[in-house]
């Protein structure tokens, strides 16, 4: 999104989205319910550094968060590694006291409520509502490697158009490998 939103002069408003909250009535394996759990705290992290930093700063905390979660495979519910991230980002360590704070869910649930009636409840992350949160929205696109410079325009342009047809429910299939990642990107 990064990529696409500098080549095609996009400005992304990053919202908060948690799978842990949408999931929460639902039945869910162990294994994703601890993941949820990661990201739960990371949202709340984000929420706050969004109350002083804006979207600039959610945007700069999720690449960072991203990239050590995704890229290095460490986990990014631990306060002390929050406050590592946050230094990176040249934010205040104190917004790592978040974690544990539940209060900041509300805020959370308030992006999600504008995201679910755009694209339904039936969906996930990545979540994209078009048109400044005016357009319509969806679920994904979920693919690995993620395409880059040309290549990443091409795929969002046809991402796009097939997220605009009103008809347009689904499309997937069977992933046979696991998150694949190029090079660490910048923080």
């Amino acid at each position: 999104m990064v990529d696409v939103g500098q080549q095609k002069k996009i400005d992304v408003n990053w919202k908060l989205f948690s799978l842990r909250i949408i999931n929460k009535d639902r039945k869910t394996p162990e294994d994703y319910a601890i993941l949820h759990k990661i990201g739960l705290k990371a949202l709340r992290v984000a929420a706050a550094v969004r109350r002083d930093y804006g979207n600039e700063g959610v945007g700069k905390l999720y690449t960072a968060m991203g990239t050590l979660y995704h890229h290095d495979e460490e986990d990014i519910d631990d306060v002390a590694v929050v406050e590592q991230i946050l230094q990176a980002c040249e934010f205040p360590t104190r917004f790592s006291s978040a974690v544990d704070e539940p209060a900041w869910d509300e805020d959370i649930q308030a992006d999600m409520d504008q995201a679910i009636a755009k694209a339904g409840d039936d969906v996930g992350v990545p979540l994209i509502v078009l048109e400044g949160g005016k357009g319509p929205g969806f679920f994904g696109p979920v693919v690995s490697p993620a395409p880059t410079g040309v290549d990443a325009v091409v795929f969002w342009d046809a991402i796009i158009a097939a997220g605009r047809f009103p008809g347009f429910f689904e499309l997937k299939r069977t992933r046979e490998v696991g998150p694949i990642f190029g090079e660490k990107p910048g923080v």
